[in-house]
């Protein structure tokens, strides 16, 4: 079991919303405790979204429920039809998120049991603004305790990934893998892919209160985009290579192997990108380095295109997926290897 930071500030904002509600002698101020619990966030910027969308929301719901009551009274068909109607306008006004708390907040109000319109409507702002004690405190707790900082865990994320991308695609191109297991990692790697897309989603909506600052975020997310781009195309490498392994172990020695060595020093050439950008290579070896992967690819190209005029039958057909798939890789590759330069000349 792993316990993070947002768990932790989870149960400081209940207990902070608790606090405050029995402060102001709020009863029961357990209903502060949940909004906290149900609005608290993975980033700042989703925080203050939610926070705004939750107060809208549980604001119409909270009106939509005193007028109910009022017309119609309070029976369980009444509360019954009040949540019905509540949730298809939050559907028409598209506030899906905030449809829990606020079904929540309705039921909350109407079961008050406050006799008189006037009584009913003050224990109804009383309830909605306990609703918004626990709001609050979860949005200030992801502020100012522990605010999440993604770039660091992105970056660590998409490293982890491409080391063992490397090494299956190293392990799978020579014949070596273990087949079973390579179809385990696979699905895995669907996994991390959905894991580090939301980590660039949470990253990039991280706002920069110093104007300065904005350019170096920005550039910064350009490159966390190529480095994601990069990596899923290495990841459909390794797809199609496991999908037409048989293809592949029947090609000429001379081209298989040509193709391995070329797909072998991209990868290289990847990870000394991912290493460049973190300061942890020198940046002469890099180029000297870049410029004999050229070489190579020029190399590939020209014995590619040598297997398939020569070859009389289409088997040929069955690795230009893979073909395809290495040149486009190749370019992102280089492409990253540009914004990284660009980035460590500016910033």
């Amino acid at each position: 079991m792993h316990l993070g930071a947002r768990s932790l500030k989870t149960g400081v904002a209940v207990t902070i919303a608790l606090m405050i509600a029995a402060a102001l002698g709020m009863s029961p101020p357990i209903m502060a405790g949940v909004a906290a619990a149900m609005t608290t966030r993975p980033s700042v910027q989703l925080s203050f979204r939610a926070m705004l969308q939750n107060i809208y929301g549980n604001l119409v719901g909270a009106l939509i429920a005193v007028i109910a009551v009022i017309v119609f009274g309070d029976t369980p068909i009444v509360v019954g039809l009040t949540v019905v109607f509540v949730i298809a306008v939050h559907l028409k006004f598209r506030l899906n998120r905030t449809l829990t708390l606020t079904m929540v907040t309705v039921i909350f109000i109407m079961s008050s049991g406050v006799s008189g319109n006037a009584g009913f409507i003050l224990e109804g702002a009383r309830r909605f603004f306990m609703i918004c004690i626990g709001v609050v405190s979860a949005t200030l707790v992801n502020l100012l305790i522990f605010p999440p900082h993604y770039e660091k865990v992105l970056y660590e994320q998409i490293l982890e990934q491409t080391t063992l991308l490397f090494k299956w695609t190293r392990l799978l191109s020579s014949g070596t893998s273990d087949n079973t297991k390579i179809k385990r990692e696979l699905s895995a790697f669907d996994r991390r892919k959905l894991k580090i897309e939301n980590y660039y989603h949470w990253y990039k909506e991280e706002r920069v209160f110093r104007k300065k600052s904005l350019p170096v975020k920005l550039r910064r997310t350009v490159i966390f985009r190529e480095m994601i781009n990069a990596t899923r195309l290495l990841h459909q490498a390794l797809n199609e290579l496991d999908r037409n392994e048989n293809a592949f172990r029947l090609l000429p020695d001379a081209f298989r192997e040509t193709l391995r060595v070329q797909l072998s020093g991209l990868m290289a050439y990847h990870e000394r990108v991912l290493l460049k950008y973190d300061g942890k290579i020198r940046r002469r070896r890099h180029e000297e380095q870049a410029r004999k992967d050229v070489l190579h690819r020029t190399k590939f190209a020209e014995s590619f295109f040598s297997f398939a005029t020569s070859n009389k039958t289409e088997s040929w057909l069955d690795v230009l997926p893979l073909i395809s798939i290495i040149i486009d890789y190749s370019q992102h590759v280089d492409h990253l290897d540009l914004l990284v330069t660009s980035y460590q000349s500016f910033h």
